[in-house]
């Protein structure tokens, strides 16, 4: 059976209507979704933001590169929808009072595939050693992750870097992960307004570092 999403308004305020994924996107109607930014501190300061590569198999943005975590709400879900989708992309089990919720931001895309995405999109940063090993991503979902530094994703979102090696893995068809080296070019991130990439360096870089943030949470 195909999923149902809650539609909602522009503001994120439901309209009591739920409709299956394909319809929404057809249609382009509005619609929740959660956004989780899995970071940690860099012995150099700096903030480790762990990035994952859409599976090649997606409807939208296949191979390209992406927030740590990115999912829809089912139809009746809350927040703990959010839990179930770190589980599902990454294999990490946490608790809600582990996340910190930066805002929210709407994300609008028209796909060549004439798909409509109208989101918007709940955003939480989870500060939590990343090791590549213990995680367990779903290939359905996930076909590569990465461990990129703020200031490397920050030179890649704005151009001023074409390609950055960094740590990372590749996810196998059966779900295992090869430790390796992975290749980001700044074409291959996942189109995204408003300095997205750039806002979620500037929050993870200021969490790790253990300045006060997310006591005012706000529209990126």
């Amino acid at each position: 059976m195909e999923e149902l999403f809650d539609l909602c308004d522009e503001r994120g305020r439901l309209l009591g209507i739920s409709k299956v994924r394909s319809l929404v996107h057809r249609d382009g109607d509005w619609h929740r979704s959660f956004h989780c930014w899995v970071v940690d501190r860099l012995p150099d300061g700096d903030v480790a933001i762990l990035l994952q590569q859409r599976s090649a198999d997606k409807d939208t943005c296949p191979g390209l590169w992406d927030v740590s975590v990115g999912g829809h709400y089912s139809a009746g879900e809350g927040l703990h929808g959010g839990l179930r989708e770190i589980r599902e992309e990454l294999g990490l089990s946490v608790e809600l009072d582990q996340l910190v919720q930066a805002g929210w931001r709407h994300g609008v895309a028209y796909h060549e595939n004439g798909l409509i995405d109208r989101e918007v999109q709940d955003i939480f940063f989870l500060h939590h050693p990343i090791e590549l090993p213990k995680l367990n991503p779903d290939p359905i979902e996930v076909q590569g992750l990465a461990v990129v530094s703020g200031t490397s994703l920050l030179s890649l979102d704005s151009g001023k870097t074409e390609r950055v090696n960094t740590a990372g893995a590749r996810v196998t068809l059966a779900g295992a992960l090869e430790i390796g080296m992975q290749s980001l070019r700044s074409a291959d991130l996942v189109p995204r307004e408003s300095r997205y990439f750039e806002r979620a360096v500037r929050f993870g870089q200021a969490l790790v570092s253990s300045r006060r943030v997310g006591v005012r949470r706000r529209w990126w």
